[in-house]
């Protein structure tokens, strides 16, 4: 069942695109509900040791803070990103919320990872429809461990960002055959390094009780999750540049737009600090 926090979200990015009237209203709706939910996704991670969710959330509070503020604004840059986001989310939903699609996914990616994994030799086999096992090590797939949400911020930004048909097109296949690429490699560095326990490290930390689950923890939610995060970023933000040129200008338009909003917020804090050490 669909968060109804994510739906909410959806529903006011959708009347975001369609309408012109309240545009800024729903742009901080959209986003305001966005951010309740990874918040409440982020609560969740908390409960399972996990450190790269929570870090990750409190760098995204200014994010919002800032997006949310200069949408109400008429800001242009926040309206571009709230299209690239708007995009973005369509598509997400398009897979999350249509169970046959998503479990179609899954099944999908848990056949490609066994088969690369035993094409390099590595023992693995299907225990399940989501589930690998390797050496006595059950992996089990989610939705999450699928690249959609990767995929679809790419394919938001080549939808939304000005540029000719034909170069969205090639854009848009580079985005997904990379983004796919990229993620099979991540699962099957998980599951080598979990099934031959690569990383024993800080069992007490992490384990949450579970023998070897220390070389998952460290494989999957920090190695994998941030080095293949950046690369994706890196790889696949970067190589849009190749087909749309002027999406270099979007990244420097994001970059002054969160840097001027992030220089306002400590000037605020720093005035804020004066009045108060004055009246002390």
């Amino acid at each position: 069942m669909p968060d109804i926090l994510l739906t909410l979200s959806l529903i006011f990015f959708v009347l975001f695109m369609v309408t012109s009237e309240l545009k800024k209203y729903f742009a901080a709706l959209g986003w305001i509900f966005l951010a309740f939910s990874f918040y409440k996704m982020t609560a969740g991670y908390l409960m399972e040791n996990e450190f790269v969710y929570p870090f990750i959330a409190v760098l995204a509070v200014p994010v919002f803070y800032i997006t949310i503020k200069n949408s109400l604004l008429k800001d242009k840059t926040a309206f571009q990103i709230t299209s690239v986001a708007a995009i973005a989310f369509i598509i997400y939903s398009a897979a999350a919320f249509i169970s046959p699609v998503s479990e179609w996914m899954i099944k999908t990616l848990v056949e490609h990872t066994v088969f690369a994994l035993t094409a390099i030799g590595h023992p693995a086999s299907i225990s399940e429809w989501n589930t690998i096992l390797s050496n006595g090590y059950r992996v089990i797939i989610t939705f999450s461990c699928t690249p959609i949400v990767g995929i679809a911020v790419m394919l938001g930004l080549s939808a939304g960002i000005a540029g000719t048909g034909s170069q969205k097109i090639m854009a848009s296949l580079f985005a997904v055959a990379t983004l796919i690429a990229l993620n099979l490699i991540r699962l099957i560095f998980v599951v080598i390094a979990y099934s031959e326990q690569w990383f024993p490290y800080f069992f007490d930390t992490v384990a949450n009780g579970y023998q070897g689950y220390e070389s998952f923890y460290w494989a999957h939610n920090v190695i994998g999750r941030i080095s293949f995060t950046l690369l994706g970023i890196l790889i696949v933000g970067g190589g849009l540049i190749l087909f749309i040129p002027q999406i270099k200008d979007f990244y420097f338009e994001i970059l002054h737009f969160y840097y001027r909003g992030l220089k306002n917020i400590a000037n605020l804090v720093l005035r804020t600090f004066k009045l108060n050490k004055i009246h002390f």
